[in-house]
């Protein structure tokens, strides 16, 4: 019975998928597709090997990095070298998925929103939220140890849930000619009758 090693698992969530993608670069800083070919597997024999996987944050990145230093050390081995290589190379560059300045702070922004909902939840669906949520007991052991039913405890967290949907949607905006206006959550109710 063959054993699958947590590396494997990663292996093949996180740095298989990439394969095309990997392919595709290579081809574009290799002079054949044999070259590229070799030049991805090299890539995913050192990924598979490598012995500090677990702090790799972005597979895709890394390996496209990792690509591009195995390319010029071939380069650099090579006897006769092409200098259109060089050029490539230059223009070869690896995205960057980290976050912005901006996202950090709208992220932020929103967690604060968050914790400034959760707490002005009712106690019950509050302590419902964070023990199923935020905690991840299972409901069935929340539930016996509050001394509830599955069913109110659902209900508290749905009603949680509710809550938090309310209380941290977007607000809606709209453009005038003075600037931005808010409009209200929900049309104003006519006194009369129509």
């Amino acid at each position: 019975m063959p054993v699958v090693r947590p590396i494997d698992r990663w292996f093949i969530d996180n740095v298989l998928p990439c394969e095309r993608d990997l392919l595709n670069a290579a081809q574009r800083l290799c002079c054949g597709s044999d070259d590229a070919r070799d030049l991805v597997q090299d890539v995913l024999e050192r990924m598979l090997s490598t012995d500090a996987w677990t702090a790799i944050a972005s597979p895709r990145t890394y390996m496209l990095r990792m690509m591009r230093n195995l390319a010029i050390d071939r380069l650099r081995r090579a006897k006769i070298v092409d200098f259109r290589h060089f050029v490539d190379l230059g223009n070869f560059d690896t995205p960057d998925d980290r976050p912005d300045q901006h996202r950090i702070a709208e992220d932020r922004q929103q967690l604060d929103d968050l914790a400034r909902a959760v707490g002005t939840l009712p106690d019950k669906c509050r302590t419902a939220f964070e023990r199923c949520r935020v905690d991840g007991q299972p409901p069935r052991q929340i539930a016996d140890e509050l001394g509830i039913s599955l069913s109110t405890l659902e209900k508290r967290l749905a009603r949680a849930l509710h809550l938090l949907a309310h209380a941290t949607e977007p607000r809606r905006t709209e453009t005038t000619t003075c600037g931005t206006a808010e409009l209200p959550p929900h049309p104003p109710a006519s006194d009369s009758p129509r």
